[in-house]
């Protein structure tokens, strides 16, 4: 059997539905699956690439400051190594046909989680088969430099040589609260950490390459989103990906404008917001972010600060957390003025994006799907064209090692979503003590069906003692399971090679019982099988797959 056979123990294929993977919510679910359940909160057009195609040809009529934009996407891309494919994307952009398939995340340290690669190439991926359908598409990267979170990018995950996680976080310089990341620069403790991380890589012929682009990116004086994109380019640069930082001047300077209207909007903004956070609940789904007729959809700058600002009744806006407050003419002049003195929260962001970006579509994962279903409204009030939104690639890599670990125990991906104790159950049960696991169920099953026709008999006589009996039958089951679970832990200790083997299977395929996709960190699998990895894994990437995907390499 092949590895590709083991990984694909579901059902004959390589995929899994997000239906049987756990903590996908209800709305996700049906969005994949039963779009008409959640048309409402979306665009009607659905998930297929005909109708983004469709939905991209009313967006590249449209009038953009395209030419704008790309002068300073040029700038920012050259300062972080653009190849020659992203710079002929950024002419592209200038067109008056062009229209952007766009994707992005938090400037996660050395990369973020593996779904930031797949986010990318998705992007990638569908531009290009809009460009196979006559359409002028350019595949963007939002770098989330205003995001003021530091303890979620301050850190990443790798699998170390002996098989086990290693977090590697920064921890120097500690920034001030609320400093957005992309303003927050590395200090020279920064080499310790590139030490720590290349120590847990395996040994092999690509890790000098991914030294010198780690050395070469995270410098001293550079701020984290700088260092991101810097490493992004390097990786996936040659695929065209154009990346854009909201922080550049030029681009805040053009987005004072849909600030200026949202803030001009507020009361209509904000309630549109309330009702369709409680539309989506009433229909049985979850509202992602809390939101309220108080919830101001700017930031403000506040010393540095990234500070949230809340409507007062009388009218003023409040800096939250604090006593101060701002008169509401004045903070509209101030941002028509001063853009670059705020900075939009959640529900403003996307629209901010589509209105600097010819935006044919959104790739995202469940957490920002969640987002556009509260938020779609605002970009009607705000006059803006709604973008379709469409999934990530969603994969787990198996190498071959762990296919065979697969094949060997008759697994499935699935069967690690139940955690590693009842993996190893499984495994003892079906390979290593078939027999006995064989008498326990009999024993089982025949210790219960006595119990139950005692019961029976005692019902007829007195069925005071048949109500006794009821307890005493579970206990006797208790102390039955609690035995088999016994044996199966001394059966599997005594097979040291083969807890290690479903250990380390674990760890590589379900860390901390969550998607490889989120906790691992791309390094890991390039320093064992080189950059090439990269172009394995785009032509590995389905924009019409839903599922997530099971990848052997």
């Amino acid at each position: 059997m092949t590895e590709e056979t083991a990984i694909g123990q579901t059902g004959g294929s390589a995929t899994i539905s997000f239906r049987e993977i756990p903590r996908t919510t209800r709305l996700y679910q049906d969005y994949l699956y039963a779009f008409e359940r959640v048309a409402q909160f979306y665009n009607e057009e659905g998930l297929s690439l005909d109708a983004l195609a469709r939905h991209a040809r009313t967006i590249s009529g449209q009038s953009f400051a395209r030419n704008e934009v790309a002068e300073a996407l040029r700038e920012r891309n050259l300062a972080a190594g653009a190849t020659p494919a992203t710079l002929e994307n950024i002419e592209r952009l200038r067109r008056p046909d062009s229209v952007v398939i766009i994707t992005g995340q938090q400037a996660g340290l050395f990369g973020g989680p593996l779904f930031t690669i797949y986010k990318a190439l998705t992007a990638v991926k569908i531009a290009e088969h809009l460009r196979g359908v006559g359409i002028n598409a350019v595949p963007l990267f939002w770098i989330a430099s205003e995001d003021h979170d530091f303890e979620e990018i301050n850190h990443t995950q790798v699998i170390d040589r002996e098989g086990h996680l290693r977090r590697v976080v920064y921890t120097a310089c500690p920034p001030r609260e609320g400093k957005p990341v992309g303003q927050i620069e590395i200090c020279e403790e920064i080499g310790t950490n590139i030490d720590e991380l290349l120590a847990a890589l395996p040994e092999s012929e690509f890790v000098s390459r991914l030294e010198s682009d780690l050395r070469q990116c995270y410098v001293s004086g550079r701020d984290f989103a700088e260092a991101f994109g810097c490493l992004m380019m390097r990786l996936i640069g040659h695929h065209g990906i154009v990346l854009i930082n909201p922080l550049d001047e030029r681009l805040k300077m053009l987005a004072g404008e849909i600030y200026e209207r949202a803030l001009v909007r507020l009361p209509d903004f904000a309630a549109s917001l309330v009702r369709q956070s409680a539309s989506l609940e009433t229909s049985g789904y979850h509202a992602q972010v809390h939101t309220g007729p108080e919830v101001v959809p700017l930031f403000a700058m506040d010393d540095g600060r990234r500070t949230a600002l809340i409507l007062r009744d009388d009218g003023r806006l409040a800096l939250k957390g604090s006593s101060r407050s701002l008169d509401y003419d004045e903070t509209v002049k101030c941002v028509r003025q001063c853009p670059d003195h705020f900075s939009p929260n959640v529900t403003l962001r996307p629209i901010v994006q589509d209105f600097l970006l010819p935006t044919a579509a959104i790739i995202g994962g469940a957490a920002e799907i969640a987002y556009f279903a509260q938020i779609r409204p605002g970009y009607q009030l705000l006059d803006r064209p709604a973008p379709l939104i469409l999934p990530r690639a969603s994969l787990t890599l198996v190498e071959k090692r762990h296919a065979k670990t697969m094949t060997k125990f008759n697994l499935r991906l699935q069967d690690l979503f139940e955690g590693n104790e009842a993996v190893m159950r499984r495994v003892v049960e079906r390979s290593l003590d078939q027999e006995t696991a064989r008498t326990f169920d009999e024993t089982e099953k025949s210790i219960a069906g006595q119990l139950d026709r005692l019961r029976t008999s005692l019902q007829a006589v007195d069925p005071t003692l048949a109500e006794a009996l009821k307890g005493g039958r579970e206990k006797i089951l208790y102390q039955l399971q609690n035995l088999r679970t016994r044996f199966i832990n001394n059966r599997s200790r005594r097979d040291e090679a083969t807890h290690q083997q479903i250990e380390r299977l674990t760890t590589q395929l379900y860390p901390h019982r969550n998607l490889q996709e989120r906790e691992l960190n791309v390094v890991f699998f390039l320093a064992r099988y080189g950059y090439g990895l990269i172009d394995r894994l785009y032509e590995e990437i389905d924009p019409g797959c839903h599922d997530h995907r099971l990848v052997a390499i």
